[in-house]
């Protein structure tokens, strides 16, 4: 096992203080410059809008670095066991630096936003990935777990459509629904199948024994929820966007039959006749 090393732990402090300066003053001055719904929502949404936005802003970050590292990082690509990547373990650093901002507003403002499961979530992704940044184990796996990360600014996106108070068939609404569930196929259920492989190829070697039983059960056995997860909430947002596109349907065909029916009331319409002058005339 290698021994236990706090290079990154300065770069977690310094994630940690943007992110928390953002949720607590950042956030708040910008929507209520930029937003008028803001100003006029109670305390507990506008906090749990200012960790969305935190949350969107940390989306933007980690995941195009995250997907960018495991494209351009071959080194990494050939030992992801305990390859010591620069850039994976600051990406991670980051991650790590936000995790802390959010357990701090979720813990803090526990009576408006705190959720139980979000920080028993949390606790396990500050535990894998202090590990990882503390013993330099699995970076490849852990960045590519933060490369789901793309689809968040959708899912925060459909909060704020709904807090704003857009219409659920609106173009705009729809249109971030189809995106938010195209998003989370593609970065969280499609690439499983990558994801496990590699796990595959790492299996029964020497790095992989490094690790001890205690590491590599945490990190099959977690890996695994996570994804039975990811595969019951894409059914959910699948369901979700199957009953969009159907009332978007309906909705159109409604709008072709009163058309239609307009039409030929006009076209079917019985002529009347009026007396103008004394003279009788024809007219539809």
């Amino acid at each position: 096992m290698a021994t236990f090393e706090i290079h990154y732990y300065p770069a977690v402090a310094a994630s940690f203080v943007f992110f928390l300066s953002f949720f607590l003053y950042v956030s708040p001055w910008l929507s209520r410059r930029l937003s008028a719904r803001y100003r006029e929502m109670s305390h507990q949404k506008q906090l749990d809008w200012d960790t969305r936005t935190t949350s969107t802003l940390h989306a933007l970050v980690v995941g195009p670095w995250s997907l960018y590292i495991l494209l351009a990082d071959i080194a990494l690509n050939e030992d992801p066991v305990w390859n010591d990547s620069f850039a994976a373990k600051s990406c991670i650093a980051v991650t790590v630096g936000y995790t802390i901002t959010d357990v701090f507003a979720l813990t803090v403002y526990f009576r408006y936003i705190g959720d139980t499961a979000f920080l028993l979530h949390h606790f396990g992704t500050l535990y894998a990935f202090t590990y990882v940044l503390s013993y330099g184990t699995l970076p490849y796996f852990a960045v590519f777990r933060l490369f789901c990360e793309l689809s968040t600014p959708f899912v925060n996106n459909r909060w704020f459509l709904d807090a704003l108070n857009h219409p659920r068939m609106s173009k705009a609404f729809v249109g971030n629904g189809l995106l938010m569930t195209g998003s989370f196929f593609l970065v969280r259920i499609a690439v499983m199948p990558i994801y496990w492989y590699k796990v595959y190829t790492v299996l029964g070697t020497e790095p992989y024994h490094r690790l001890g039983f205690g590491p590599q059960f945490c990190w099959i056995s977690v890996c695994l929820v996570l994804d039975i997860l990811n595969v019951v909430w894409f059914r959910k947002m699948l369901r979700g966007a199957q009953k969009l596109l159907k009332k978007d349907d309906r909705r159109d065909a409604t709008k072709d039959l009163n058309k239609n029916i307009s039409r030929d009331q006009a076209q079917n319409q019985p002529l009347q006749t009026h007396n103008v002058n004394g003279k009788t005339h024809k007219s539809e």
